[in-house]
């Protein structure tokens, strides 16, 4: 960023502006860059292309898939037991 660039006043909650504030030092930004940063990344994540999250919301459906078979299978399994004792 340049001194050129448009400066920008925003009021903030006080424990936000102290998470960032520990967010640019342990990533060794200035708190403008550690803005900057997040800000980029957010956009980035909500411009791409929505197949992205069409696929991960399909990976975890089929997750979910899965865990049932096996909570029906493991309850099957439960009920052969305790019919066989």
């Amino acid at each position: 960023m340049s001194r050129s660039d448009p400066h920008f006043r925003l009021r903030i909650p006080e424990d936000l502006k102290r998470e960032i504030e520990t967010a640019a030092r342990a990533n060794s930004r200035t708190i403008t860059s550690e803005v900057v940063y997040r800000l980029e990344q957010s956009f980035a994540r909500s411009s791409t292309d929505k197949g992205g999250l069409v696929e991960e919301i399909e990976a975890i459906r089929m997750r979910l898939a899965y865990v049932q078979d096996l909570l029906l299978k493991q309850e099957l399994s439960t009920r052969s037991q305790n019919q066989d004792a």
